[in-house]
């Protein structure tokens, strides 16, 4: 028997071998169908409407100046102010100087002094305005805010300055530019001859340090309709934005998202890093997608909002008209750029709690980490009304007649459109927009017939 045993050992130790061969030889002729694991991107959604900057920077409104206290103003659905913005990528604005304009200065020169003032809703950056314009001469504070471009005619050296001006500040910037006296006078201020004439309205602000001659009073300068406005009311139908749009245009990989319920039936779409806060009963979002920061060189006004426009084209896009309207520090040093939605000349603001007027991104370092915007997508008006708006002297008569403020403290007004979301439709209704220095915005019916009502702001 013990013969038969190393044999035995050396046969099996043999086919152990071989078959470890044979195994070998097919791991070699038989690999697997491997496929490489692509890294996970943002898939971009189908935006009903791109834009860029220049599309979302617009001027609010044009005031043609004539002399003697006498004003009118064109918006963006009179062929009038689009013609003054069609001129105005030719014009070209050289030499520029600080300029000292107490609010006295600027009074005397709007009341006047021909010209025409290009005005915008809130502070622009300077190098924003210079996508609307040309400058021929390097302007040192690109990243000054101002709120209007004011044009008007110098008779002494018979040359046609322009102001880059910030309402509240008492120092400009003063430029000569490329239009002549004879433009001015032939055709550009014929353009707005037959447009509605304006009250120039002047607000005076202390200086911080009273009896000193040199810290004279700055101010600002806002103009209302001398007559009572024609307007349209609309009813709009809408559609919602769907959850199957979202998480395409928010997240890297849908099958890692889930989904969580909250007791107030606000309802979070989460990666476990980026997230989706979804509020129903409002049809708004809030995106927010806390990346780790790493250190970034410091960007401009124009690249901080240039970044908010692209963000937004490729998540979502721009469901209907918008404008930029401001870029902001936030309590915590965060930019925020907000776009206001628009109706023909005319900015919304929302009521009872569904705000579908803006979009509100928030940025660090120039990376998007927070988004808020509404789902619904206005589609076709299918009904309208004519209405009759309040002139200026009828605004400011029926504010003294109900107490709502001091109008010696009011620093603008302007006509809007207040929108109420229905089930089937949302409403847009003529409103008067009233900024009131160191208190909220009134927000009051515009419609004559509905003076004495109870109503005077957004709930």
């Amino acid at each position: 028997m013990k013969r038969w045993i190393e044999p035995a050992k050396t046969l099996l130790l043999t086919l152990l071998v071989i078959s470890s061969f044979c195994l070998t030889a097919l791991l070699w002729t038989n690999q697997p169908n491997l496929q490489l694991i692509e890294p996970a991107q943002y898939k971009e959604s189908k935006p009903v409407k791109e834009k860029q900057l220049d599309e979302l920077v617009a001027p609010e409104s044009v005031i043609f100046h004539y002399g003697d206290d006498r004003h009118t103003k064109a918006t963006a659905t009179d062929g009038h102010y689009r013609l003054v913005k069609e001129e105005m990528p030719k014009w070209i604005f050289l030499d520029f100087s600080p300029y000292s304009l107490p609010i006295e200065k600027w009074e005397k020169i709007a009341r006047e002094k021909p010209g025409i003032e290009i005005r915008f809703r809130n502070s622009i950056p300077l190098s924003v305005v210079g996508r609307l314009v040309t400058f021929r001469d390097e302007v040192r504070d690109k990243g000054k805010g101002i709120d209007r471009l004011l044009l008007y005619y110098e008779q002494d050296e018979d040359l046609v300055y322009a102001l880059f001006i910030l309402s509240g500040e008492e120092q400009a910037l003063r430029s000569r530019t490329s239009i002549s006296p004879k433009d001015l006078r032939q055709s550009y201020l014929p353009t707005g001859n037959t447009m509605p004439e304006q009250i120039m309205k002047v607000v005076h602000r202390e200086p911080a340090v009273p009896f000193l001659e040199q810290n004279r009073s700055s101010g600002s300068i806002y103009y209302l309709p001398k007559n009572p406005v024609r307007m349209q009311s609309f009813q709009f139908s809408y559609q919602v934005i769907d959850n199957n749009q979202l998480l395409d245009a928010y997240f890297l990989d849908r099958t890692l998202v889930r989904q969580i319920v909250e007791r107030d039936k606000t309802v979070i779409y989460t990666d476990g890093s980026r997230s989706v806060q979804l509020r129903p009963d409002q049809q708004t979002i809030t995106f927010t997608d806390p990346a780790t920061l790493s250190a970034a060189p410091e960007l401009t006004d124009e690249e901080k909002v240039k970044g908010a426009v692209s963000f937004i084209n490729k998540h979502l896009g721009w469901t209907d008209e918008f404008h930029f309207e401001t870029i902001k520090k936030s309590y915590n040093d965060k930019d925020v750029v907000t776009f206001r939605q628009y109706i023909g000349a005319y900015p919304l603001y929302s009521k009872e709690g569904l705000p579908i007027d803006t979009i509100r991104v928030t940025m660090e370092a120039g990376q998007v980490v927070t988004m808020e915007r509404s789902l619904i997508d206005l589609e076709r008006y299918v009904q309208s009304k004519s209405w009759m708006a309040m002139s200026g002297p009828e605004l400011f008569q029926y504010i003294r007649e109900k107490g709502l403020a001091n109008t010696d403290q009011i620093q603008n007004a302007y006509l809007s459109y207040q929108t109420v979301t229905r089930e089937d439709y949302v409403e847009l209704i003529p409103i008067w927009v009233v900024e009131v220095i160191n208190y909220p915005n009134l927000y009051i019916p515009a419609q004559l017939k509905q003076r004495g009502g109870p109503e005077h702001g957004l709930e």
